[in-house]
């Protein structure tokens, strides 16, 4: 027997303070956040079918870090009752956020005494919104549609001169343009809630910028909200490989705007297509007028199974081998000496620039090497919420490429599976084996080996076709 769903949303503020170290960028020269120009949320979905309960909460940060991802996982824990199996921590990846923790900072000085403080405060106000939906839970009616928006491009540009892959547009590479939408409506029709499954980096704002957004998935979740009445929550896809078609070089508070907008507004078109309500028209009779009417009655429907579903399973992806931790982590040290010296001695502004951008560069080197020291795999845990036979909500650490979501989408024997990456804990890239031969940026800081793709796609297949065979 179909088990009637329930949802809550509820939402919290976790904007931080202006002057907090703000590094989603190695051609800064900043190091403090002058200002906030939209406010950062955490915004929480609760779903239970009477027998299953999960939260899903949407933060708008770059990610959390395993130094903070675990304490925020317990305290989330502690204030629902829930096991981290039945918990989503879902990142916008905003790179015009602040810092959280000291991972991968070590080329910032300034403003990293706030850190610590907005991270403890931060697990609370995750917990406690993820608790306050569980709280607010009501019966409701579901709906789910897709379409399309042209906002991002694959980013992975060879640059004329030389071959090299560069962080740009490159119109001919994959790309995935599918918005996907869930929309949730109490018993009286009441909209509750809107699922935005979209994937493109929100790196719109650039470097130059010094103030705290966003970025696009904020801008959309205003719109849809506006449009709609309905809370709004953002999961991002697979976006390793995919990036604004504006934004870093070209007035990017204003275009974060604009392709928010686009966004929003492609979202609140498919929200009010969608009809919760199952219904089949019955012709009634004609009512003679000016021109003869057909009068139609709508027959109700029983809603859809909304039986809820959850699959976590535990993946080990091939890890490519690094130079030694220790030869990477001297160099990074000899880049943030010469940055810091620099600052100091007020250097010129482009050779700050062009220091920060290789002390940078090299700490993730370093900090990658030493995670996976001696080890020649690394586990990936997959986890997949799925609603009925006709909705999933599969999720993977980590920074995926867009053919990896695609595929993914494409094989799911669930009508809509809205694929997200950069979920419950910050990892690297996961790059497609194509991508390899080519380098750039992507290849050169991912732990992953090439076959780590196929791997990822066959296990996410895999469980959500079980998933769905344990249904039946």
């Amino acid at each position: 027997m179909a088990r009637r769903l329930h949802a809550g949303v509820a939402r919290t503020d976790i904007t931080p303070p202006p002057g907090i170290a703000h590094a989603g960028w190695g051609a800064q020269t900043h190091q403090r956040a002058a200002g906030v120009d939209l406010p950062l949320w955490a915004t929480a979905l609760a779903l239970s079918d009477g027998i299953e309960t999960v939260v899903i909460v949407d933060i708008d940060l770059v990610y959390l870090w395993d130094a903070e991802a675990p304490g925020v996982m317990r305290a989330v824990e502690q204030a629902t009752g829930l096991p981290s199996s039945h918990i989503r921590l879902a990142y916008t990846h905003t790179h015009s956020g602040p810092i959280n923790g000291a991972t991968w900072s070590s080329w910032v000085k300034e403003g990293t005494e706030m850190t610590p403080a907005y991270d403890a405060i931060l697990e609370h106000h995750i917990a406690g919104v993820a608790r306050q939906a569980l709280q607010r839970m009501r019966p409701v009616r579901i709906a789910a549609g897709s379409g399309e928006a042209r906002i991002n491009v694959n980013r992975r540009f060879q640059r004329p001169e030389d071959g090299a892959v560069v962080c740009g547009r490159n119109w001919d590479g994959p790309v995935d343009h599918q918005v996907q939408v869930v929309r949730l409506d109490d018993l009286e029709g009441a909209p509750l809630a809107v699922i935005v499954n979209y994937a493109c980096h929100p790196i719109t704002v650039g470097p130059d910028c010094d103030l705290i957004t966003p970025d696009y998935p904020g801008v959309m979740k205003r719109v849809v909200e506006q449009s709609t009445g309905a809370t709004c929550l953002f999961l991002q896809g697979a976006a390793g490989d995919l990036g604004p078609i504006q934004g870093v070089a070209r007035g990017g508070l204003a275009e974060y705007r604009r392709l928010g907008s686009i966004l929003g507004h492609e979202v609140s078109r498919i929200w009010w297509e969608l009809e919760p309500w199952r219904r089949r028209e019955r012709y009634a009779g004609t009512l003679e007028s000016g021109a003869p009417l057909a009068i139609y009655q709508d027959e109700r429907l029983p809603d859809l199974d909304t039986t809820l579903r959850v699959g976590v399973r535990e993946v080990q992806l091939p890890l490519k081998q690094f130079a030694p931790a220790a030869e990477l982590a001297a160099a990074a040290a000899q880049h943030i000496e010469r940055l810091n010296r620099l600052r100091a001695e007020g250097g010129d502004t482009e050779d700050i620039r062009t220091e920060t951008m290789l002390a940078k560069r090299a700490g993730m080197r370093a900090d990658l090497a030493r995670r996976n020291e001696g080890h020649t795999y690394r586990s990936v845990t997959l986890q997949t919420f799925a609603i009925g036979n006709q909705i999933a909500l599969p999720a993977v650490p980590g920074e995926p490429f867009c053919e990896i979501g695609r595929r993914v989408k494409v094989g799911s024997p669930f009508p809509y599976t809205l694929f997200s990456g950069y979920a419950n804990i910050g990892w690297a890239y996961i790059p497609t084996a194509d991508a390899y031969p080519l380098g750039g940026y992507e290849i050169e800081i991912t732990p992953f080996a090439p076959e780590a793709a196929d791997i990822l796609v066959d296990a996410s297949l895999t469980l959500l076709r079980d998933m769905l065979q344990e249904r039946r």
